[in-house]
């Protein structure tokens, strides 16, 4: 299934015929039930283009800017494809290792606590929520986080751990770092 939605302007039936071939290429790569989200916005610089692949509460996102339509979809596209791509090379590493040692020796375990006395109050004052964002977090083990992180191509993740616990995975410079929620 194949969801396309313009912000900002009116898409023209041309160019959601395109998005769909091209997308359709994709669509052989993935399992049947997979879809897509499609969304194309008019922005300062031109367009910007997210298509993002749902399945099982996994998600794959490909995202790119443009100063045209067809560009910007290509460049979506590609990057899908690459990560696609990415996502298939771990599997294929992962069975071939019998598992992924180095990421779970990069998960380092959080020393410090940040407490509100390490706050300034004014800080908190000044600051302004621009997106409100509800989830809802899926069971997956640590390191199936870790690949819906990158394959958002976000810095951080939040799930259910296999023992229910709500935890959040997090990029750092040299690995990932794991927050348990209590």
């Amino acid at each position: 299934m194949i969801n396309i939605t313009a912000r900002g302007f009116e898409l023209k039936q041309g160019a959601k015929d395109g998005i769909e071939s091209e997308l359709r290429r994709i669509e052989k790569m993935l399992p049947d039930d997979a879809a897509f989200d499609v969304t194309l916005k008019k922005i300062k610089e031109g367009y910007q283009c997210d298509i993002t692949v749902k399945h099982f509460g996994s998600f794959i996102r490909g995202e790119a800017q443009a100063e045209r339509i067809e560009p910007v979809i290509d460049a979506a596209v590609d990057d899908l494809k690459r990560k696609l791509r990415k996502l298939k090379t771990y599997f294929v590493d992962k069975k071939r290792k019998g598992g992924i040692d180095e990421i779970a020796f990069a998960i380092d375990e959080l020393s410090e606590e940040v407490t509100m006395d390490n706050f300034d109050e004014a800080y908190f004052e000044s600051v302004d929520i621009t997106r409100t964002k509800t989830i809802t977090p899926n069971m997956m083990t640590d390191d199936e986080a870790i690949v819906q992180m990158e394959m958002l191509g976000h810095s951080f993740f939040v799930f259910l751990g296999i023992d229910g616990e709500t935890k959040i995975v997090y990029k750092r410079k040299n690995g990932y770092g794991l927050l348990i929620c209590e």
